[in-house]
């Protein structure tokens, strides 16, 4: 037997050999096993209900300027933003990972000294990393412009784009410090609920000034990060504690950075791959088509909200577990939270092929060539549910390394794709290039949670979700055939309510499991007991989950 390797230095004793539940160990049973799923659904739930809202704010948003701008203006307000966005990743250092495996352990042993020193190592060297690469940016504006993004033009908007990078990073690490203490619906707070309406505020002023363009944009999504900021730094300093008196701070820079260094690799690999769509279209393609395919990748984005907020809710219960050495539990909720977003992406995936046309109908007439490049985004990010929480699941168990080993493949995979498919094809191409690249990096890691750990996402149970989606799909096509004459909008909001009634009542029919069927129970007694006012049970609930889990 092997004990997993573990960078931090923090014990494990956590056995690899042997499929899961073939080791028994001490104070493993289904409570906490239930409790870890109930934290988990309530955190997802949480992140989930955030990022929607702050995705339809957005979705206003990008109709907005996307009417205002037409495809060009937004292909150049785009490029401005995917040039900090690669910025801020190498600003990170990997770190925010690390603050969350930190944060959490040492929170939840009660290692005050601990936790303080990762907050102050996980925050404060990506903030002065931040502000060289902003400052670099502003005086290489030009050069950038020009040999990185293929359109002298955006050199004009990256000096108040630069602003930005400080911001990103910022949040990305206080959203992480939020989570590792698992005051996760703070950080959803200030960033999904508070940030969109302040940039819509803003926004619209410009409007009413009659002064909005792709630098105005820009200037706009600056300002709301930096809102943004201000709001997560109150909820750290918080729940915290840090406005207590200074106490003994012990940091763990070298194990944090030994930790972080493949996962900082991996994730500007990550990030450069993900943005090559951008940038290869603007160099082989249009301006034109770098906006539709933006819009396109924005309206996809709902189809990934389930699996993102999932594996957000899930990573610090992962390092949890891996660190008490509950194997069971750990492949426990590895699949069932595999299970789930495969089975909420699914009836989204079905409304996008079935009504591409008509979604990007609302964005403007100019935008509807992406049809076919939608319904091929909405196959990657089926593809990327249905391998479930891997990545996540080899962060928080210390297999750092083999993260940049998948993101090397994903970026050279998207490279070679990206080159080879987008001058002959355009946005088809750069949609076919992402799902190669996902389809690659997602099934080499469900390989390796395998090999390292014997654990696999899927279970018996994933029968039923693809059965239910078979006939909402059938349900679907026939919905979108009788409406094809009628307002795109409408054909899409009646045809979306058939699909997801057809498909939950498909899947109830065929049965849930009974860890679903507890926390929904859950969720609609919290949900009658709100509709009366918040009562004790509901504080009770909260507190004596968050008291588990911590250990206290």
């Amino acid at each position: 037997m092997t004990s997993v390797p573990d960078p931090a230095g923090l014990p494990s004793g956590l056995v690899v050999d042997g499929p899961v539940g073939s080791t028994p160990l001490a104070g493993v049973d289904a409570h906490r096993r239930g409790r870890d799923l109930r934290l988990a659904a309530k955190g997802g739930g949480v992140v989930f209900a955030g990022k929607l809202f702050a995705w339809g704010t957005r979705f206003v948003l990008a109709v907005i300027l996307a009417r205002v701008l037409a495809p060009e203006g937004y292909g150049l307000y785009n490029l401005a933003l995917t040039a900090v966005t690669i910025a801020s990743s190498f600003a990170v250092l990997g770190l925010d990972s690390a603050v969350i495996r930190w944060v959490s352990i040492f929170d939840r042993r009660g290692d005050r000294a601990g936790m303080l020193g990762a907050l102050q190592v996980g925050i404060g060297l990506p903030a002065l990393v931040s502000l060289a690469i902003a400052a670099a940016l502003v005086f290489a504006a030009v050069p950038v412009a020009q040999y990185v993004l293929s359109n002298p033009e955006v050199a004009a908007l990256l000096p108040v784009a630069a602003l930005l990078v400080p911001f990103m990073v910022l949040n990305r690490q206080l959203g992480a410090a939020l989570q590792g203490l698992k005051k996760i619906e703070f950080g959803i707070l200030a960033e999904q609920f508070s940030q969109p309406p302040i940039r819509f505020a803003i926004i619209m002023g410009f409007i009413g000034l009659a002064t909005l363009g792709a630098f105005e944009a820009v200037a706009s999504a600056t300002l709301a990060a930096g809102a943004a900021t201000l709001i997560l730094a109150f909820f750290v300093v918080r729940y915290a504690h840090l406005r207590q008196a200074p106490r003994p701070v012990r940091r763990e820079t070298r194990e944090m950075l030994v930790f972080s260094l493949p996962i900082w690799f991996s994730n500007i690999v990550t990030t450069v791959g993900t943005n090559l769509q951008t940038l290869v279209l603007s160099a082989f393609s249009t301006l034109a088509n770098v906006g539709i395919f933006a819009i396109a990748a924005h309206v996809n984005l709902l189809a990934s909200l389930f699996h993102t907020s999932v594996v957000q809710s899930s990573m610090a219960i992962f390092a949890d577990l891996h660190d008490r050495g509950d194997r069971p539990g750990l492949g426990h909720l590895y699949q069932t939270t595999s299970k789930w977003t495969f089975s909420l992406n699914l009836p989204l995936f079905i409304v996008i092929v079935l009504f591409p046309g008509a979604l990007l109908s609302v964005f403007g007439s100019g935008f509807s060539a992406g049809a076919p490049a939608l319904v091929i985004l909405g196959l990657e990010a089926l593809a990327n549910s249905a391998t479930g929480t891997s990545g996540s699941l080899l962060d928080m168990t210390g297999h750092t390394r083999v993260k940049f080993v998948n993101s090397t493949v994903a970026a050279g995979t998207a490279l070679a794709l990206n080159v080879l498919l987008i001058p002959p094809f355009g946005l088809i191409g750069a949609a076919m290039a992402a799902l190669g690249a996902t389809l690659a990096v997602n099934l080499l890691r469900v390989a390796q949670v395998w090999y390292l750990l014997r654990l696999l996402p899927w279970e018996r149970s994933f029968v039923k979700p693809i059965l239910a989606g078979l006939g909402a799909f059938a349900v679907g096509a026939g919905v979108a055939m009788a409406l094809a004459g009628i307002d795109p909008i409408l054909r899409v909001l009646v045809g979306g309510l058939a699909i997801v009634a057809v498909y939950a009542f498909i899947l109830v029919r065929l049965g849930i499991s009974d860890d679903d069927r507890e926390l929904l129970s859950r969720a609609a007694r919290r949900f009658r007991r709100r509709g009366k006012g918040r009562t004790d049970s509901d504080a009770d609930d909260n507190d004596r989950e968050m008291g588990e889990l911590d250990g206290r």
